[in-house]
């Protein structure tokens, strides 16, 4: 930094040896002063930041170069922004803006900057320094004259961004959970991370799915690089249970958007046990709803606008095995019959 501010004073020694003001004297050996540095302490949102202070001298001598400017140490530069003196017009130059320098016609007074600093639109904490100096009228550094009070600036635009979402749904901004429902807060332009849950339950059987946003994207963790104001809605659609209670295995039961189609089907199947080897089967008769009859339909369909909880309701049908038992007891019964007419003959013939 030292090496350009060498060059900085030589610049505005040519300009003042130009307009024709004698520049020949012994090298000063005067004191100056920062005083009343004034500034933002609170966060600028907007493009500019307005820095001011005296420029104070005493004991030097007629014809020194005395120049003010705003440093960045972050950067290493001049602060860029546009300057202005009194009571005596500065001498500013083209490039950097944030410097402004006085030829002095007197050994002591004070001189008065302002400088508009141009602020960027991501926001940053601004590292500066107010700088003040002496050179002689050749352009060479007066040793020990110049003086530096740092200071720093919050700066940055800001945006407002708003997110539409349920009542009962959280978004997280930058990995802070902001609180449930729709939100708007002020944020600086650049990437933002935006994060919505996947699916909320509302209770064990009505739950929220994510649906995608309304600009299309379908991530439900998005970064994006927010540089004006924005409005993102997330979508959710509801969901319902169809809970399905039945001794035989049903199909169709799980989750369902709301207004689609559940398609719930039921087998019949034998009955268990050694009855359900003889031919006993389970027939349906029906689906329940808190004890009213839905349908007997074993293949039905069901628009799912709410949870559901079906009970199937089912008999057992013997008819199979009552047949074998019968078929069975008579055809022990006629071979019953047939052995004991054996038996009796044969008596008969040991008789004779």
């Amino acid at each position: 930094m030292r090496r350009t501010l060498i060059t900085i004073p030589l610049l505005f020694a040519v300009i003042f040896s130009c307009t024709g003001v004698s520049t020949g004297h012994a090298q000063s050996a005067g004191s100056i002063q920062i005083q009343n540095l004034s500034y933002p302490t609170q966060h600028v949102s907007t493009r500019t930041a307005p820095v001011s202070f005296d420029a104070t001298f005493s004991s030097v001598a007629k014809g020194d170069i005395l120049y003010a400017e705003i440093w960045d140490f972050d950067l290493g530069q001049f602060a860029s922004g546009i300057v202005s003196g009194s009571s005596e017009t500065c001498i500013s130059l083209p490039r950097p803006t944030s410097l402004c320098g006085w030829k002095l016609n007197q050994t002591s007074g004070n001189e008065h900057v302002t400088f508009q600093l141009q602020i960027s639109t991501h926001a940053r904490v601004y590292d500066l320094g107010a700088i003040i100096g002496l050179s002689n009228s050749t352009g060479y550094l007066i040793p020990n004259s110049e003086l530096t009070q740092r200071f720093s600036i919050t700066g940055g635009t800001t945006l407002t961004l708003s997110i539409t979402i349920q009542d009962n749904i959280s978004v997280t901004i930058d990995g802070k959970q902001q609180p449930p429902g729709s939100i708007s807060l002020n944020v600086t332009p650049g990437f933002h991370t935006i994060s919505v849950p996947n699916m909320t339950s509302i209770d064990n059987s009505t739950r929220l799915v994510f649906g995608g946003w309304t600009d299309a994207s379908m991530q439900t963790n998005r970064t994006d690089d927010l540089e004006g104001d924005t409005t993102l809605a997330a979508e959710y659609i509801k969901e319902y249970k169809l809970t399905l209670i039945s001794p035989v295995n049903a199909t169709g039961a799980g989750w369902y958007y709301e207004g689609s189609n559940a398609q719930i089907s039921v087998p019949t199947e034998n009955s268990p046990g050694l009855l359900g080897l003889l031919g006993a089967k389970m027939v349906f008769e029906g689906w329940y709803e808190n004890g009213q009859l839905k349908t007997t339909s074993n293949d039905t369909s069901l628009q799912m606008n709410s949870p559901h909880t079906w009970t199937a309701d089912w008999r057992t049908d013997y008819t199979n095995p009552i047949a074998i038992i019968i078929v069975l007891v008579a055809t022990l019964s006629a071979i019953f019959v047939i052995l004991n007419k054996r038996k009796h003959a044969h008596k008969k013939r040991r008789r004779k």
